[in-house]
């Protein structure tokens, strides 16, 4: 049996321009590699094109590579992301899903292209298409870029906030699936789940008990600990979780653009009492010394 590598740095969930990141997989890995990334995967948003070029370039880099997708679900109106780590990309019942949900999203786009450009943003339902590789996946943080650059806002939260966020005069919601049909769905392409960045998500501390409940019924077996989608106070909070409840810890810089709150490798590696995620995946990571 092949001995599980102990990785002294991972970042497991980012994202390139094959989904709303501003970085290519080439460059994402020369980002992680100058940071001491040992292990690394590609997160974009329901898309796997980008998957074989991160691939590639890790293990040119001497990196070790895994699989990697962020699934969009929802939970008490509010979306939740499910990372799914290790799974086979041509799984058909996950392509399917994955299709589906981009029609969706090209649906969405062109609505909100609609009511921001009825609010005074000129041209923005086109412009927006020249902030993205893959036009089936135009996202909220196209239009914050595309305000950005227009000199609309000062800044992208300032875009969400004022119009993109539930409630703002630009948000236009999307159906989504179910958390426990994201896991399902990961598990089936026979990959491991993980609960993103369980701190930003704004729910009372018994609702944050009931969807990793629901998580874990599911077949769920990780949270994702070290983000950068967390403050320091959510972090510690999530960390007590995985503690007192036995979780398998993940971790990822959530990178998108060079506004995010982390670089690649940097959101903080994983304390050493916690269970790595790494250590279920096994002879899914993909590993020059396997080559």
């Amino acid at each position: 049996m092949e001995e599980m590598k102990n990785y002294k740095r991972a970042d497991l969930h980012m994202h390139s321009t094959f989904s709303d990141g501003t970085k290519t997989p080439e460059e994402l890995v020369r980002l992680a590699k100058g940071n001491g990334v040992e292990l690394i995967s590609l997160t974009d948003h329901d898309v796997v094109e980008g998957l074989s070029s991160m691939r590639d370039a890790a293990l040119r880099a001497g990196i070790d590579f895994v699989n990697g997708i962020e699934l969009s679900a929802g939970f008490a109106d509010k979306p939740i992301h499910v990372v799914g780590l290790g799974f086979d990309e041509t799984n058909p019942e996950l392509l399917k899903q994955l299709e589906d949900t981009q029609t969706k999203r090209k649906q969405r786009a062109v609505e909100i292209g609609r009511k921001l450009e009825a609010q005074g943003f000129k041209g923005i339902a086109e412009g927006v298409y020249t902030k993205v590789s893959n036009p089936s996946l135009v996202s909220r943080s196209h239009f914050a870029a595309w305000m950005l650059e227009n000199g609309c806002v000062k800044n992208s939260n300032e875009a969400f906030m004022n119009w993109l966020n539930p409630g703002a005069p630009g948000y236009v919601p999307i159906e989504k699936i179910s958390v426990p049909q994201a896991v399902e769905l990961i598990l089936g392409a026979g990959g491991i789940p993980v609960l993103a960045h369980l701190g930003r998500y704004k729910l009372d501390e018994w609702k944050i008990q009931e969807l990793i409940n629901l998580f874990k019924e599911a077949g769920g077996v990780a949270l994702e600990v070290t983000t950068g989608s967390h403050n320091a106070k959510q972090t510690q909070a999530v960390l007590e979780l995985v503690r007192s409840q036995r979780w398998y810890a993940s971790t990822g810089s959530d990178y998108h653009y060079d506004t995010s709150r982390y670089l690649p490798g940097l959101q903080g590696d994983l304390p050493s009492d916690l269970m790595p995620v790494w250590t279920l995946l096994g002879n899914k990571i993909n590993s020059n010394l396997r080559q």
